[in-house]
């Protein structure tokens, strides 16, 4: 029985006052075809709006067919949509996404509040773009590890022709968005229990019994797997660090993933650069309260065999190294 499964009547019972959203929730992944369609709607936002130094800024599609199709790829509750958010505030280029207009938008229009009204009726240009449209500047999958355990996730990503295709159609191409996983478990999980409510939180008494250890298990094993297998796809692009866009360098890090998406001529308006950084950390999106409990001797030790998986596929690709000094919680286990 799976870690949702098995509590969600209790959750029902015992988080009551969560506001839960009905319509807000990871579609499929969208199908790959041959299309060259591009979004009807060609909207723009304005992201930043009532910040007069910053609120003339649109965010946009690119023309039809003139970027390159590069993946953002990361385990659930690595800060995707905060990263999504970035970029298209530094380059004023959309973001898309393999689950399409089902997803949630990434930035909240109608206030810092989710309601079922607001689910339904929002919408957000850039997960609405065709993937074949070449018109956003990255595109969100998570690759198979949106699960919540380890045999549907291996049912997935043993599908070596659905993986093939999905490598032909980046062409090699990715940014590999990494975060602590102990971060990233305790994300994921909140969002996974709160019926896939982006904002949502639940109590630490779920963090319990053999169903969350059955859900660490998971998590150890497809953190890492995904990671690896996309340290050893890509090409042309690197690895980003959620801690550092957030605790260290912020615009080092933004130039980097710039740099490596070759979106360096003509550089980008150091105004916008200004204003991305000014509002970076806006909470629309972000779960403002997450609950967690250390994990015991056992997973803490699976945990730390799975980073030093990762840390060495790292160094072997003469990439960054996962940035373990700022990986406070693992200093802070409590057995």
């Amino acid at each position: 029985m799976t870690l949702r499964s098995q509590y969600l009547y209790f959750g029902v019972l015992a988080l009551g006052f969560l506001v839960v959203s009905f319509s807000c929730h990871y579609s499929k992944p969208i199908e790959f075809d041959a299309s060259e369609s591009q979004p009807q709607d060609r909207s723009v936002i304005y992201p930043w709006t009532g910040d007069p130094d910053c609120q003339h800024f649109p965010v946009q599609f690119a023309e039809n067919k003139t970027r390159p199709k590069w993946a953002l790829t990361s385990f659930p509750g690595s800060g995707v949509t905060w990263t999504r958010q970035l970029m298209e505030g530094v380059t004023g280029i959309y973001t898309g996404t393999v689950y399409g207009a089902g997803e949630p938008p990434i930035v909240s229009t109608g206030g810092n509040f989710i309601s079922f009204h607001f689910c339904l009726m929002a919408r957000y240009h850039g997960n609405e773009a065709d993937f074949n449209c070449n018109c956003t500047i990255l595109i969100k999958d998570h690759d198979g590890t949106e699960v919540d355990n380890l045999p549907v996730y291996l049912e997935g990503t043993s599908n070596s022709s659905m993986n093939a295709l999905r490598r032909e159609n980046y062409q090699h191409r990715g940014i590999l968005l990494l975060r602590n996983p102990i971060d990233a478990l305790f994300s994921f999980c909140h969002y996974l229990m709160a019926e896939r409510n982006q904002l949502g939180a639940v109590s630490p008494v779920f963090f319990k019994g053999p169903a969350w250890n059955n859900y660490v298990n998971y998590v150890t094993y497809a953190w890492a797997d995904h990671a690896i297998r996309w340290i050893q796809n890509i090409q042309n692009g690197t690895v980003i660090f959620y801690e550092k866009l957030l605790l260290e360098d912020t615009e080092a890090e933004l130039n980097r993933l710039l740099s490596a998406i070759n979106f360096i001529d003509p550089p980008v308006d150091p105004d916008r650069m200004r204003c991305t950084l000014k509002h970076k950390n806006r909470t629309d999106r972000k779960r403002l309260k997450k609950p967690t409990v250390p994990l015991t001797a056992e997973q803490h030790s699976k945990m730390m065999a799975s980073i030093e998986r990762v840390q060495e596929r790292l160094r072997q690709k003469g990439w960054p190294l996962l940035p373990l000094h700022l990986y406070t919680n693992l200093q802070k286990q409590q057995y």
